[in-house]
């Protein structure tokens, strides 16, 4: 038995011994398990030997990017892969599984606040930075998209020297980080100007993204396994990454091409008949638009659009709600509203009474699901994860138990014991 099975078993037990309702106690003794790895990281992280830190940030695509980045770095290295949990923290613990052979670490790099980032880069230390955009996530926060850039620039200002800056060419508050780095810089984009250019793209549901980009001289087609033009972004900062690193382009494009959607980011499932696109774990305003773009060129004889909490806007809700409301109803036959901000497109109700519709409860919406929804259906779910609507695709590949409609959890349903056992009893 190692230190850490030995610590960790005598720490399960003094949780086990103590009464339920010694909270303080508790959270104190998990406290005390989990913050050691802390301080170890740091040190590990100090000795640590690497031939490439790639840190990836921007405020959307980051976990795409960085997967599609290792993907086209395993063929020839042993990865360290960071992300989905991206805060100092998590990144720390994350180090500690390391593998002990790997010499190249892709991590994704965020921060609710300023001092967070800046902390997550002096941790990182990275050796190349990638950014892919500038959106409106945290703009609560923030207040800015401009302060929301000047955030994510501390990644590119802690490059070293002979570092590479990989930097969206599209999006101007990320090319002026340009003028904050001593590294050389790559850009990806569709103009003339980036070194990885985008030529031309197609998607559109039952086909995949399918791109061709030039480099230099050359051009390569890439085929992808997502849909929607919102993942260019990523695909193009993978092959940016991939040229700076020397990595043959070709080989770079066939390991992207692997490489599936993230769970519950765009993905596809068809259960019953019934083609799911489930994207449930963000819904930032700014993004609602990409998503009826997806739905909209879609193949499939029906179309339905279920949403779920949107989020990070500046304005009323009311008029974001609607807005999103009146954009789908003109690509979908039937839209969905789910959760206590359903209630905000209840005027719009009156004047699409059989194609738009609002449930406040999770019960409500599955019934009227399990009597609308018919084989040959497309249904895309746009949602927060404390809507946890990724039930409604789980529940068609296998009944879920699970009718809660506020639970107050914030990981996937996937993670929860819940999903298909007893559900929790002191929520509705």
């Amino acid at each position: 038995m190692t230190r850490q099975q030995h610590y960790r078993g005598r720490t399960d037990g003094l949780l086990s011994a103590l009464n339920p309702r010694d909270g303080v106690l508790r959270r104190g003794v998990r406290a005390i398990r989990t913050k050691w790895k802390i301080p170890l990281a740091i040190l590990l992280r100090r000795s640590a030997r690497l031939d490439a830190v790639i840190g990836v940030t921007g405020s959307a695509g980051k976990s795409t990017t960085c997967r599609l980045i290792a993907a086209v770095l395993e063929a020839n290295d042993v990865v360290h892969l960071g992300f989905g949990i991206n805060t100092t923290d998590g990144i720390r613990r994350s180090f500690l599984r390391k593998p002990a052979k790997a010499r190249l670490w892709v991590q994704e790099i965020s921060g609710h606040e300023h001092e967070a980032m800046k902390a997550s880069v002096a941790f990182v230390r990275p050796t190349v930075g990638v950014v892919t955009t500038i959106g409106m996530d945290h703009i609560s926060h923030y207040k800015s998209r401009e302060a929301i850039a000047d955030a994510k620039a501390q990644l590119v200002e802690a490059l070293p020297a002979d570092g590479v800056a990989i930097l969206n060419a599209d999006d101007p508050l990320v090319a002026a980080m340009a003028a904050r780095t001593k590294a050389r810089i790559v850009t990806y984009g569709r103009g003339n100007g980036a070194d990885i250019r985008l030529m031309s793209s197609s998607s559109g549901y039952p086909k995949r993204l399918a791109m061709r980009v030039r480099l230099g001289d050359d051009e390569i087609d890439i085929q992808t396994r997502f849909i929607g033009g919102r993942w260019e972004t990523s695909v193009l900062a993978a092959m940016a990454t991939a040229t700076a690193l020397g990595i043959d382009p070709l080989a770079a494009a066939k390991a992207i091409g692997s490489v599936e959607p993230e769970l519950f980011k765009d993905q596809v499932e068809v259960h019953a008949g019934v083609t799911f696109i489930v994207d449930a774990l963000k819904a930032p305003y700014w993004t609602i638009a990409s998503s009826i773009e997806i739905l909209a060129a879609a193949e499939a004889p029906r179309k339905l659009m279920l949403f779920g909490t949107i989020s990070d806007y500046r304005g009323t809700a009311r008029t974001k709600y609607v807005t999103a409301a009146k954009a789908a109803l003109a690509e979908a036959e039937i839209v969905i509203f789910y959760g206590p901000q359903a209630e905000r497109v209840s005027r719009l109700v009156a004047e699409n009474r059989e194609r738009l519709f609002t449930f406040d409860t999770f019960d409500a919406l599955m019934a009227f699901l399990k009597e609308t929804l018919r084989p040959g259906d497309l249904i895309s779910i746009k949602a927060s994860g404390i809507d946890h609507l990724e039930r409604v695709m789980l529940d068609y590949a296998r009944p879920v138990t699970c009718r809660t409609t506020n639970c107050g959890k914030i990981f996937a349903c996937n993670h929860c014991k819940h999903l298909y056992g007893e559900p929790p009893r002191h929520v509705l």
